[in-house]
């Protein structure tokens, strides 16, 4: 819907670069040195993803009628290439109607998954976005 001079509307959940920019220099300030601490390396401060990872993701919620998206906190495990870092697992969520509210998806546990899963070479998630750091921008090194 556009406004009368043409624009349109920012979505709802805009908050602006200010406020932006405040909860990135808190969790730097506060959080950042704690975890980075407890892994005696710098821990993850971002992750990037690609359009088109995020473009097959939307695809994916649209194929399993997913109603949101849940974002989890997770680490990456000693055989990893990030081991102990901060990661970003997206899991795709359904109504509850028990509870009102979400139930987590996983589309593992759909009929086609194993044919699905075949055609791309075996399982793999979702969630590979590029962590800073070590796989930092010079703008965001410092």
């Amino acid at each position: 819907m556009l406004q009368q001079n043409g624009a349109r509307p920012l979505p709802f959940f805009f908050v602006g670069k200010t406020l932006t920019n405040e909860r990135i220099l808190r969790f730097a300030q506060t959080k950042h040195p704690v975890l980075s601490e407890k892994i005696s390396k710098p821990d993850t401060r971002s992750i990037w993803y690609t359009k088109e990872h995020i473009t097959f993701l939307l695809e994916e919620m649209e194929k399993a009628n997913a109603d949101g998206l849940r974002i989890y906190f997770g680490a990456y495990g000693e055989k990893d290439t990030y081991n102990g870092q901060l990661c970003l697992l997206m899991v795709m969520t359904k109504p509850d109607e028990l509870t009102g509210g979400h139930s987590d998806i996983s589309i593992e546990d759909e009929p086609n998954f194993q044919d699905r899963s075949m055609e791309t070479g075996g399982p793999r998630d979702f969630n590979v976005g590029s962590p800073c750091p070590p796989m930092c921008d010079e703008k965001e090194e410092g």
